[in-house]
């Protein structure tokens, strides 16, 4: 942007705030309204406004009242409301048993033994095949499976891997994800798997039972025993206990599986999914003038939290219960969006376009109240033009602020300099418009974002995120910065244009060796990887693949699931040809790529 441009853009900024300067009686964005809303929304009482809960119905009830009391016009399915539900907890059914060696049954699920989270319900029965970690890691020459035939029968699997105990140089860490290893077993044949936790410290504590991902389910039985009821099996058919044969596979790196011969296993599984009932809160302030209030700039910020941390997304140590309040992550995000929504209401006589309002829901599970949104027939009714996310804007710390987004439209890098010469915060930008927050769900439907957070911090999900951490005054000056964004595409006689952020080459994450470049649809309960987009000038863009696609087969690797994407990720290096299977619409459709080197 040369000189010129900048004056005339700084020129233009300041009559557009000097026509949105609240006079004397206006409400301000104020760091005690911000500390008030957080105080409340953060407060115990709301229990960590958990979707479905009575935390997450009076945070609504909050909301609503808010927005009333503003005049903020109802714009969801029912009035502010759009009802939808999901999978929100996993409890153990009535019908679980489990029998090994010498037909022993283990009494009392939950107590001596569990069926997994990623189980399915069914039984299955078979002989026992100690399987040692459940790892097949070719490139270091280790494989738990040589030698093994596992079909139709019950794998026996140590939780972790052998060099578990060494975290900081540990060569199979992208291996002992349990999904993978179950995986793994289930292609290797097996019926069913018995997972022993270890190798040491709490080895005879059972997994928690916390929510599963849509179709996480590896599609046979797996339980968790306690260990003192397998060790038996290794003293009958080794003369040696768990722990040696566990210490010698570590030491060595050497598998020692077998085939208990005399032994049978029969596992029973019943697991209950339970659907929970929640909402996105919509209210909207429509513009004034005669075509552009057809137009609508959403700002926005996910309201749910982790409850009381045992279902999913807690970082805390202990497995009590134990309230997360949630006061940064996204308290804070919600008392800006009703700061925002108050201010706007006060001028909304000077509103151009319209400005919709929104808390979503289920974020915290994988953006599920964004994403219902954005596939909705609500969605059609709204042209929006952009996104500005709000989440974790509560910490502002050295006056470092990160903006994401920010490649999605040329306007935005220009006109975020010229701003923060106000406010000068130290700004990182990030071109990409996707990420882990709602903003990435209105990516995936071309439309221009920005997302505002203030950063990680050593709270995040967990019980000590509290209001009394919160930085209102920093708050209140991120806010207003986004008053200046809000003015400055309100004042514009065309719509920020969009721009699909080519994708950097960079090193893959969790293990991936190569990847695909498309964006899953964590929303999605279709079989298969639905996907919301594709990143620009990765290989699934070029291969034509885009937002709404449906992928079922990935070379000879068939996927049901994100799960079964990225266990079939593992499998290919780079440069390697292979086939990706879609479907679109009714249509299937199968395309050959290559892999990035």
């Amino acid at each position: 942007m040369n000189y010129k441009i900048k004056f005339l853009l700084s020129v233009l900024l300041l009559v557009v705030f000097a026509a949105f300067s609240p006079s004397d009686k206006s409400p301000k964005i104020t760091s005690g309204e911000i500390t008030a809303h957080i105080k409340y929304l953060a407060s115990d009482e709301l229990a960590g406004r958990f979707p479905g809960t009575d935390g997450d119905r009076l945070t609504v009830d909050y909301i609503i009242n808010e927005f009333e009391d503003y005049d903020i016009t109802p714009a969801g399915e029912n009035g502010y409301l759009q009802p939808f539900d999901y999978i929100s907890e996993i409890k153990l059914g009535k019908d679980n048993s489990l029998s090994i060696g010498n037909g022993e049954l283990i009494s009392r699920a939950g107590e001596n033994f569990t069926p997994v989270y990623l189980s399915s319900n069914g039984t299955a029965q078979g002989n026992i095949v100690f399987v040692g970690y459940g790892i097949n890691a070719p490139e270091l020459n280790y494989n738990d499976y040589a030698g093994i035939d596992l079909k139709g029968k019950i794998a026996l699997m140590l939780m972790f891997s052998p060099g578990y105990n060494n975290p900081h140089d540990n060569p199979f860490s992208k291996y002992e994800r349990l999904r993978i290893k179950c995986a793994a077993a289930k292609e290797q044949g097996a019926a069913g798997i018995i997972v022993i936790k270890g190798p040491e410290s709490g080895e005879d504590e059972l997994i928690k039972l916390r929510m599963a991902g849509p179709g996480e389910n590896v599609d046979i039985p797996v339980v968790n025993v306690k260990r003192s009821y397998t060790d038996y099996i290794f003293t009958n058919s080794k003369g040696k206990l768990l722990s040696e044969i566990q210490k010698s596979i570590d030491s060595l790196r050497i598998p020692q599986s077998f085939e208990y011969g005399g032994g049978m296993a029969q596992l029973k599984t019943d697991l209950v999914r339970i659907k929970a009932l929640t909402n996105n809160v919509i209210g909207m302030i429509e513009g004034n003038d005669k075509t552009l209030k057809n137009e609508y700039i959403l700002i926005g910020a996910h309201m749910d939290h982790l409850g009381d941390g045992l279902k999913y997304g807690s970082l805390h140590d202990s497995h009590v219960a134990e309230i997360h309040n949630g006061a940064d992550d996204n308290a804070s995000g919600i008392a800006g969006v009703l700061e925002l929504a108050q201010y706007f209401s006060e001028n909304k006589k000077n509103l151009k376009r319209s400005i919709i309002f929104m808390t979503f829901s289920g974020e915290e599970a994988g953006l599920i109240g964004s994403g219902y949104f954005t596939k909705s027939e609500l969605m059609k009714k709204y042209n929006i033009v952009s996104m500005i996310n709000l989440d974790m804007i509560g910490r502002l710390t050295d006056n470092k602020l990160t903006i994401g987004g920010t490649g999605t439209s040329s306007i935005w890098q220009g006109l975020l300099d010229s701003l923060n010469r106000s406010f000068n915060f130290t700004a990182a930008y990030n071109k990409d418009g996707y990420g882990p927050s709602d903003h990435a769900s209105f990516y995936g439907k071309d439309i221009p974002v920005l997302f505002f957070f203030t950063g990680l911090h050593k709270d995040y999900h967990k019980p000590s995120d509290d209001w009394q951490h919160i930085n209102a005054a920093g708050q209140a000056k991120v806010l207003e910065m986004i008053v200046g964004i809000v003015n400055y595409v309100n004042s514009l006689n065309t719509k920020p244009d969009f721009i699909k952020v080519t994708e950097e080459k960079k090193e893959t994450t969790m293990g991936f060796r190569v990847t695909l470049g498309v964006i899953p649809d964590y929303s999605s309960t279709k079989e298969g990887l639905e996907i919301t987009g594709v990143k620009a000038g990765g290989i699934a863009e070029k291969a034509g693949l885009q937002g709404g696609d449906v992928i079922t087969k990935l070379g000879q690797y068939e996927i049901k699931n994100i799960y079964d994407y990225t266990d079939a990720l593992t499998k290919f290096k780079p440069g390697e040809e292979t086939e990706v299977t879609y479907i679109r619409g009714t249509e299937k459709t199968t395309v050959r790529i290559t892999f990035n080197k």
